[in-house]
């Protein structure tokens, strides 16, 4: 295959089993970035760290013995949270450290007291960062994770060595405000108007149900209306942020995921913005670091010990 084609410890203890998942749609989107960990994700361990925030909580796994190989930070979709990454630590994480956070105000992480910025969502990865003494990481986004993992690039551009990136979000202005229509009705204005939407939401499950099990699509679903009146704080930051203004800063190598999905048309807008940039077609749908895990990871492995 060429290179083109192929929240509070309290809290914590009640997350532990909790699946996660990503993007806005509730079914279809749910699906194209779907973060549903394996049962059986064997040594990922949780903890919480400060951050300008408050608490940030994240997943890790680490080699039982050092091996030299830099640590890697995941950077997840809007909504969902580090949990997405469950299923896919184990196999990066089987020689080298590998960390999945929540950004603040999703998952267990605390919630900023106003609406986040791509920025913030950096800064609180690089307070993590600072917490755990790591000096130089690689990084992998995706999608609003992609955008985070470019800013904190932008950011620390001497403490980056590698980006691996799950889809690009190089929208056009339109293109971003006919998402901003269609997700608008999306959120909810009160507790009381998402608590009646609950039913409609679960019947879009049907999919997930089916392919994963109630057991599982339940708790997919529940992670991905764990704060319906702030779930939509991801899709702004990200609408807003520079993309293609930050990734052309960005001079580390960069290898960009591009699987079937909707954004892959706008991701291959990627190739050729600079030489340190390789985009990679895949032929995969539905969750990239969850069902296609072990396919994922020798991919991104490949490209960190280039």
């Amino acid at each position: 295959m060429t290179a083109d084609a192929v929240d509070r410890r309290q809290l914590l203890l009640a997350g532990m089993a909790i699946a996660g998942v990503s993007v806005a749609d509730q079914g279809a989107l749910a699906q194209e970035t779907g973060a549903i960990p394996a049962a059986a994700a064997a040594g990922v361990q949780q903890d919480m760290a400060p951050c300008r925030f408050g608490a940030i909580h994240y997943h890790f796994v680490k080699p039982a013995k050092p091996t030299g190989k830099l640590p890697v930070m995941c950077f997840h979709a809007s909504p969902g949270s580090g949990l997405g990454f469950t299923r896919f630590l184990p196999f990066l994480g089987s020689d080298r450290m590998v960390i999945a956070a929540d950004n603040p105000g999703f998952g267990l992480s605390d919630r900023p007291p106003q609406p986040s910025t791509i920025a913030d969502f950096a800064g609180a990865m690089s307070d993590l960062m600072d917490a755990l003494n790591l000096k130089q990481v690689d990084l992998v986004g995706s999608h609003t994770g992609s955008a985070t993992a470019v800013e904190l690039t932008r950011q620390r551009p001497g403490a980056v060595r590698r980006l691996v990136l799950h889809s690009a979000p190089l929208f056009t202005p339109q293109e971003i405000a006919d998402y901003k229509v269609r997700l608008a009705g999306s959120h909810p204005e009160s507790l009381d108007q998402a608590a009646a939407q609950l039913p409609d939401l679960w019947s879009k499950f049907a999919r997930m149900r089916n392919e994963l099990g109630d057991d599982v699509a339940w708790k997919v679903f529940w992670e991905m209306n764990r704060d319906p009146l702030h779930r939509g704080w991801g899709h702004d930051a990200a609408f807003a942020y520079d993309y293609a203004g930050g990734l052309k800063q960005v001079k580390q190598p960069t290898l960009i995921l591009n699987p079937q999905e909707s954004m892959s048309p706008v991701t291959a807008r990627a190739r050729g913005i600079a030489p340190n940039i390789q985009v990679m077609d895949l032929p995969w749908t539905g969750g990239l670091f969850s069902l296609h895990a072990q396919d994922v990871a020798p991919l991104v492995r490949a490209h960190l010990d280039a």
